[in-house]
């Protein structure tokens, strides 16, 4: 065979290899890997449009290697089962509300407690802060990264048969709540019942009278159409309702450094638009619920404040420097 001849089938050869990897490479951008990312809100809800965002900036900033693919409502059981899927790696993703989190991880507990943030800014700088940090610190300890805090509303209170103005409107009230030990203990600080139930039970119980109200942010007050079951609009702003977006450790674990960046930073460019458009809809959703017959009160925040003084002291002394940390930055 002349060198030419064998030129020709090293370059035949080299084509044919090169023509095999590109395909390769090709099969291997057409099936990026698929991560399940689950939270308990419907599709119309922000936290699903966060999702879809988060899931395309992995993917802009991975080259297309990760599918996050959104999962909401019941879909992979009770926001409960939800919580312990993420901590045991059966779902690689999830948003969830700080309430949520509290059986896992206590000292989420902290920024639960009810009149404690005396504005969004204080509590967004707080949890972009040291105190968002330690909460994350302490949630990877037990099987879970946080990647950023984004907002919810601020959570007031949605009555079917008497408008709340005072402490004393609340006595006997059975109000549905979220799992969470420092909103039942805020409830009953109040003389009401504190019910727990899942989000998706929320409607059928309000319908069926097994609760009274509920404790909504505005959005989510919309979007479970119970201004269809209830009638007051208490806007006690009790809660700042912080949610997390976060991964699981046997997920986050898997990805190489330069992938754990990329998850960082999707969260990142995420959050102001998780945070501007969650107070947007807020008024928007004000608006709507008093145009659909809600009749709002605004109660005194003081005389509300002042009965969680027991509450307080029930709390703070499980994690005193948080406690502190945030009562100095709100007073």
């Amino acid at each position: 065979m002349s060198g030419q001849q064998i030129t020709r089938r090293r370059a035949a050869i080299g084509g044919i290899a090169g023509g095999m990897l590109a395909a390769t490479a090709r099969r291997a951008r057409a099936e990026p890997i698929p991560l399940k990312l689950a939270t308990a809100d419907t599709m119309n809800d922000t936290s699903y449009e966060v999702g879809q965002r988060f899931g395309a900036e992995v993917a802009k900033r991975t080259d297309n290697k990760y599918n996050i693919q959104l999962f909401v409502g019941g879909a992979l059981g009770s926001t409960v089962n939800l919580v312990n899927s993420l901590q045991t790696g059966i779902i690689d993703c999830a948003i969830l509300t700080s309430g949520y989190l509290e059986s896992i991880v206590p000292t989420a507990q902290a920024i639960d407690l009810p009149f404690i943030f005396k504005d969004q800014a204080t509590a967004e700088a707080m949890l972009d802060g040291d105190l968002g940090k330690r909460l994350f610190a302490d949630m990877a300890g037990r099987g879970i990264k946080g990647l950023a805090w984004g907002w919810y509303g601020w959570r007031q209170m949605e009555i079917s048969d008497r408008a709340v103005k005072t402490p004393d409107d609340m006595h006997g009230l059975k109000i549905r709540i979220q799992p969470g030990p420092v909103f039942a203990a805020m409830f009953r600080a109040l003389g009401a019942i504190p019910v727990p139930l899942d989000g998706s039970e929320v409607y059928l119980g309000l319908s069926q009278h097994t609760v009274n109200g509920v404790e909504f942010p505005l959005p989510t007050a919309v979007t479970f159409k119970v201004y269809e079951v209830t009638k007051y609009l208490a806007l006690t702003r009790h809660s700042y309702n912080a949610g997390a977006l976060m991964v699981s450790n046997a997920r986050w674990s898997q990805l190489s450094p330069s992938d754990q960046q990329a998850f960082q930073d999707s969260a990142t460019a995420v959050l102001p638009f998780w945070r501007e458009t969650i107070a947007r809809r807020s008024d928007d959703a004000l608006a709507f619920l008093q145009a659909h017959g809600m009749q709002r009160s605004e109660p005194d925040f003081k005389a509300f404040q002042d009965k969680m003084k027991s509450v307080y002291d029930q709390f703070s002394p499980r994690y005193p420097d948080l406690f502190k940390m945030i009562m100095e930055r709100n007073t």
